[in-house]
């Protein structure tokens, strides 16, 4: 017969257990429930970016820029390497 892979808990070290993993979750819930506000802020100010670049003429619907200052081709990390 094969040993248990986990020691067996006595009834006290299962319900204490349980209760630091409740502890737990609900520092995790409390955490979560206190970030909602700062999620939420930080969603609109990146949609009102995102509306102020269209209104702006600087992207269209899709975020893509209406104009770049360089060919595609080019790379915007240096100059163009000269063709032979």
């Amino acid at each position: 017969m094969t040993e248990p892979l986990a020691p067996q808990l006595t009834e006290e070290q299962r319900e204490q257990l349980l209760r630091n993993a409740a502890e737990v979750h609900a520092a995790i819930d409390r955490f979560a429930r206190a970030l909602i506000p700062q999620v939420q802020a930080a969603a609109k100010a990146f949609a009102d970016l995102g509306r102020q670049l269209q209104d702006a003429g600087l992207i269209d619907a899709d975020g893509k820029p209406t104009r770049t200052d360089r060919p595609a081709w080019q790379t915007p990390y240096r100059p163009p390497q000269r063709r032979h």
